[in-house]
């Protein structure tokens, strides 16, 4: 096994910010972030230096957290039941006109902003607090044009990060369905040698 590969999970695993995004997506974070890592050293010593090298192995981590725990068809939450709908008491009492979604979807945009260089993670929280360009170039003494560009930057790559997450989770939920309706055994079914 690759020597870097061992410390660079054991840091990640040691990673307060990790820890606390676990936690968060599900009551058992810790296991969560020991699976993550148990990924980690078993997989291939190249698919590892392409992530390492290529310089997003932080990302990947993320998003390998968040699909084991918010996908209903990952090992993760089929073992801890994440996603079980008997009738046993729920955490929450008063769960009337909760929006479970939309409390999904807000984790994964503080997770996205929290991935963000933390330079233009505080323009985008002061612009949002602001509500302009110029009052934050006003505050921080840095030319409109700067603060206009990072921000635009930070909505681009939040964007982009949370629609490939969210589409992610649309093609897993709904991948069930699709397999099963194509799959038959019907002779139109069946692959001919062109394809």
């Amino acid at each position: 096994m690759n020597y870097s590969k061992q410390i660079a999970t054991a840091e990640l695993i040691s990673d307060p910010e990790l820890k606390a995004l676990a936690n968060k997506l599900c009551r058992h974070g810790d296991d969560l972030i020991q699976e993550v890592a148990l990924q980690l050293l078993e997989m291939p010593d190249d698919k590892w230096h392409e992530i390492n090298e290529g310089g997003y192995l932080r990302f990947y981590v993320v998003r390998t957290i968040m699909n084991m725990a918010t996908s209903k068809r990952s090992a993760f939450a089929k073992k801890y039941n994440l996603f079980n709908t008997s009738n046993e008491l729920p955490e929450q009492i008063d769960t009337e006109g909760y929006d479970h979604e939309k409390e999904l979807d807000l984790r994964t945009i503080e997770t996205l902003l929290n991935e963000l260089h933390w330079y233009d993670k505080k323009v985008l929280e002061m612009y949002i607090e602001e509500g302009s360009y110029r009052k934050v170039a006003a505050k921080v003494g840095i030319p409109y044009k700067s603060i206009g560009n990072t921000v635009k930057r930070s909505l681009k790559t939040l964007r982009n990060n949370y629609y490939g997450i969210h589409l992610e989770r649309l093609i897993r939920e709904h991948a069930g369905y699709i397999i099963s309706g194509r799959l038959g055994n019907r002779p139109e079914d069946k692959e001919s040698p062109e394809d």
